[in-house]
């Protein structure tokens, strides 16, 4: 019959055609991209998940993910057979992806950073769910190269600074009960973002409990 993991719902009920093997090949797929199957537990939870349930969208455990794959496979897994793309849509679409996203150059993961985070003494005693606002840089080609330190100030976009700000988002990052002041933090795929589809690095963030700090919630790279 199959492994229950990658069957698809109208095999566990013993009708099964070519377009069961691409309900299986979307879960090999996402397994893949994410390191985890679809649906996971005992026999009897797998049928019952692939009768009626919807995987964790590809993207939200790989926010990496191109959409056009996260939307490939979300059709790979329909519930519904005829609601599958044909076997030669599946490849196009995979082709389409690789060239767009990825090219002729490998992925390459991103660079870890390392940043201070500012929490306060509860929070460091209880533990929280904090946002935490991460700004981004890169070089700033006008400035960043010089050595004459009067040339590299004239520089109208960084005054000299050498860096320019090339992207702010806020992420939610989870602070564990009974941190200590000094401590550092692994949170992963948090450091900078990958090249040509690789996953961005890790952030090593250091821990200060400080009540006073009024922007806490900072990082910079």
């Amino acid at each position: 019959m199959g492994t229950p993991a990658y069957m698809a719902p109208e095999a566990l009920a013993g009708t099964f055609d070519q377009r069961s093997d691409l309900y299986s090949l979307g879960c090999v797929l996402y397994e893949m991209v994410t390191g985890r199957r679809p649906f996971t537990g005992t026999p009897w939870h797998l049928i019952n998940q692939h009768l009626k349930e919807q995987p964790t969208p590809l993207r939200t455990l790989r926010p990496d993910v191109p959409v056009e794959l996260e939307r490939l496979v979300s059709r790979l897994l329909a519930k519904d057979p005829a609601q599958r793309p044909d076997s030669a849509g599946v490849w196009d679409a995979l082709k389409k992806i690789s060239d767009r996203h990825f090219g002729a150059t490998p992925p390459r993961r991103g660079p870890d950073l390392a940043h201070d985070i500012y929490v306060s003494q509860a929070e460091a005693t209880d533990g929280a769910i904090i946002p935490l606002r991460v700004t981004v840089h890169r070089t700033c080609p006008a400035c960043a190269t010089r050595t004459d330190e009067k040339a590299a100030r004239a520089c109208t976009t960084r005054k000299g600074e050498g860096r320019i700000i090339h992207e702010q988002h806020t992420q939610k990052v989870r602070i564990p009960a009974g941190i200590r002041q000094g401590q550092k933090l692994r949170i992963r795929e948090l450091g900078g973002p990958g090249e040509h589809g690789g996953a961005p690095g890790d952030m090593y963030a250091t821990v200060h409990v400080d009540d006073r700090s009024a922007a806490r919630y900072s990082a910079r790279a």
